[in-house]
């Protein structure tokens, strides 16, 4: 499928690069990405790192979501396909992800709920039960982590499409729509908060465990601030 050079570009903005390695790439074994990330974030806690790595993790959802919206695509990319990569941006260090455009798959936009499942379960979630396996680190603070990115991109989006967002949340709330899980994550840490809200107030109950890296600070939204 065809994917435009203006979605390529915007990919790139959010750290999806599309058909190019990493240059300083990290490794596709679960065990070896959490010893490879607790290096180059700086913490011994392989829960800090899993923690951190989804937090990075939220650009390549948040990404997914907008080309789905404006593109009427996404990368079906299974996830130990997925590549990442070691990057600095602003003096930080990040992680880039890398993606195929031959998994590219264009979708009618009625056909985009689908798309989302595939997103948040098929990889988010696939990705976050391998690598829960190495390190002591909650879930909720790891779909908080994904889910506050989502709420941003979904509060921008509202200003243009009221009505698609309304259908997206409606589907987001749903507890059936996050099988095999057992409920919407999307109801445990939003529930039915105005957007508006939702990314101007603390919504967070968990820490993303930033605070505990010597490159960052505690955020904004921290429960736990000291």
């Amino acid at each position: 499928m065809h994917l435009p050079m203006a979605a390529k570009h915007s990919l790139q903005m959010q750290s999806v690069i599309v058909d190019r390695l990493p240059a300083h790439p990290l490794s596709s074994n679960s065990q070896l990405l959490i010893e490879e990330l607790k290096e180059w974030c700086g913490t011994e806690n392989n829960g800090v790192a899993v923690s951190y790595f989804f937090r990075q993790f939220a650009l390549f959802v948040t990404a997914q979501f907008n080309l789905i919206h404006q593109y009427g695509g996404y990368f079906k990319t299974a996830p130990e396909n997925l590549r990442f990569g070691k990057i600095h941006n602003y003096g930080l260090p990040l992680i880039s992800f890398h993606v195929s455009a031959a998994d590219f798959v264009e979708i009618p936009a009625e056909q985009r709920h689908e798309a989302f499942q595939y997103v948040l379960i098929g990889q988010t979630d696939a990705l976050l039960q391998q690598l829960r396996r190495q390190a002591k680190i909650s879930a909720i603070t790891c779909w908080e982590n994904v889910l506050g990115s989502l709420a941003w991109h979904y509060a921008t989006l509202q200003r243009q499409y009221p009505r698609t967002v309304a259908e997206d949340i409606d589907w987001l709330m749903d507890d059936h729509n996050w099988k095999p899980l057992r409920k919407s994550q999307w109801q445990t840490f939003i529930g039915t908060v105005p957007l508006e809200r939702a990314v101007s107030e603390p919504m967070r109950k968990t820490c993303c465990l930033y605070k505990e890296l010597d490159s960052f600070e505690t955020c904004t939204f921290c429960p736990q601030p000291h």
